[in-house]
């Protein structure tokens, strides 16, 4: 795993596309790549933005 990988929270990811916490949980359940460790979710900011990317979403409702 390369040093420049970056791990999101929610609430990053939330902040990062400027959407709620809801919209970023809705967009998971749709397929938004993420991580559990633990207890915890944790999203890699790449895979985020690839994600984003591909499905075509400019908007999110949220």
């Amino acid at each position: 795993m390369s040093a420049d990988v970056k791990f999101l929270t929610v609430e990053d990811v939330s902040e990062m596309l400027q959407v709620s916490r809801i919209t970023i949980y809705n967009l998971k359940k749709k397929g938004l790549p993420f991580l559990k460790i633990g207890k915890n979710i944790r999203f890699d900011q790449q895979e985020v933005l690839d994600w984003i990317k591909s499905t075509g979403r400019g908007q999110t409702e949220g």
